[in-house]
């Protein structure tokens, strides 16, 4: 994969020092060249990897929050969320001077 990049790379490179120096405008029609050779490009192997790990990450992802979640609650169920009775104040309304 490695020797497939550095022969495009070697070929843009050499193209590029072909160009002249003083174009104004880009001709007719390249941008619709240029797209539609990259549609024409086959798919690299690591975007396809990456386009499957990538859905993985974001199952596992959602399973471990839930998970974590699920954990939280199970946890918290056990606690008051009230004071106890010695944090409770005797009166709840002080009057100040």
């Amino acid at each position: 994969m490695n020797d497939d990049f550095d022969q495009r790379w070697s070929a843009a490179a050499s193209s590029a020092r072909r160009v002249r120096e003083e174009m104004d405008e880009l001709p007719f029609g390249f941008a619709t060249r240029v797209l539609a050779r990259f549609e024409a490009a086959p798919m690299e192997p690591w975007v396809e990897m990456m386009a499957a790990f990538g859905l993985r990450a974001v199952v596992t992802s959602a399973v471990l929050f839930l998970g974590c979640a699920a954990l939280m609650v199970w946890q918290m169920e056990g606690v008051l969320l009230v004071p106890d009775l010695i944090e409770v104040p005797l009166v709840t309304e002080v009057f100040l001077p």
